[in-house]
Order: C-alpha cells, then structure tokens, then sequence
C-alpha cells in the first residue's frame, strides 16, 4: 500500500537543501535527516508514541555526502511507509539500512564533487571571467549546481522507488565512468586555460609569467605524483 505522495517526496528534496543546517560533531547530520523526514511522519503516523519513536530513530548517528544523502531519504521513506502498513516487528531494518548507505554515500559523494566536480567547474568559472568577465562566476553557479540540484531530486525519488534495492546502485563501479569524465573533462580545459593565458601574455610581452606558470605546473604535477606513490 501507497500512503505517500509525490508532493511529499518533493517537500523532502526541498528541505534536503537543509540537510546540513544542524550540522554537530556527535550526530553529524542526523537532524537535518531528520528534518527532512518530517513531510512523511505526519503523512504515516498520527499516534503521539508512534512520532516520537519515529523521531528517535532518526536522530541516531548517520553522515552522508550532502547531496548523495537524498537516496538515503528517498530509501527510507519507503520503508517507513512499508512498515507503517506491513506492521513489521521492529524498526531495525531502518536503522541497518541508515549504516549500509553511510559510507558509500559519503565514499562517492567526496570523491565525485569535492574531488572531481567542483575543481572542474572552478576551472570553468575562471575561464569564463577571462572571456567574458562578470558572467564567470554566473557559469561556476549554473556549471557546478545544476547536476547537484538534479541529484538531490533524482535521489529521493530513486530511493523511494527502490527501497532496500538502493545499496545495489550505490557502488563505486558504477560511477567510476563519471570520474574518468570529470577528470578528464578537469585536464582538457586546465590545457584550454593554460594556453589561453600563455597566448594572452606572449603578445603582451610578459613571457617571464608564462614561464613562471610552466614551471609552478610541472612542480605541482611532480609533488602529486610523489604523494600518490608513498
């Protein structure tokens, strides 16, 4: 049985911009997750005992990427309606799935904006206050929210449509493809920027800068490589 709602799902991805809000060291995000839920704990339970335990379990300790989190939310959401009508005999299920989705959620989230999205569209939104001045930093906003937001909502309504069926998805395989993406996409315009702003400086007489940026490149790219391999 369906109690849910669309609109109720969406409310969740809204307050999901909110996730981190009460951010603290013990819980971590456990009550912005909780927050998020509301929409849907007034839709299943109208019991006072009932909320109150639905409030509890959700403010035990869970941590996420902020943005992968929504698939968590949706998940949930799904089993909480399931057991609402399905009268399971503990909650425990919920919890299990909470702990499960906490670090893949977390592994791939960092490693797929912080690590790969965000110095990508840094990247963009630099060349595009070279090009065209104020609308770079217009660029870095649309460039680097727009697969964040779209992620948010397809998460909650993924989450829900699949319920325990979530952790399958949620593998770093599958989006090893969209991390040779963004790398290499990251490396082709560091090119594109490299040579603008080597073309730029040439004719303007100021070879010592160009040289300059060479030379602090192939520092950078060697110290990197050392990293890598200890």
């Amino acid at each position: 049985m369906r109690a849910i709602k669309k609109i109720d799902l969406v409310r969740i991805f809204l307050r999901s911009f909110y996730i981190q809000a009460s951010w603290n060291y013990p819980r971590l995000i456990s009550l912005g997750f909780c927050y998020c839920l509301m929409p849907i704990l007034r839709r299943l339970y109208t019991e006072r005992v009932d909320r109150i335990s639905f409030i509890k379990r959700h403010l035990d300790f869970f941590n996420a990427h902020p943005y992968f989190a929504s698939f968590a939310l949706g998940s949930v959401a799904r089993l909480e309606e399931q057991n609402r009508f399905e009268r399971w005999d503990s909650s425990k299920p919920i919890g299990m799935l909470k702990k499960r989705l906490s670090s893949p959620l977390g592994a791939i989230g960092d490693k797929l904006f912080w690590g790969t999205a965000k110095p990508l569209a840094a990247t963009v939104g630099v060349f595009g206050s070279l090009l065209f001045g104020f609308f770079g930093p217009v660029i870095f906003f649309v460039f680097y929210n727009v697969p964040h937001i779209y992620l948010r909502y397809y998460g909650v309504m993924r989450g829900y449509e699949m319920g325990f069926d979530i952790v399958r998805e949620l593998s770093r395989i599958r989006y090893e493809k969209y991390f040779r993406v963004f790398q290499m996409a990251g490396v082709v315009f560091v090119g594109v920027f490299f040579g603008f702003f080597s073309i730029s400086t040439w004719k303007s007489g100021s070879w010592p800068m160009v040289a300059l940026l060479l030379v602090s490149m192939v520092v950078t790219w060697l110290f990197v490589r050392s990293r890598k391999s200890i």
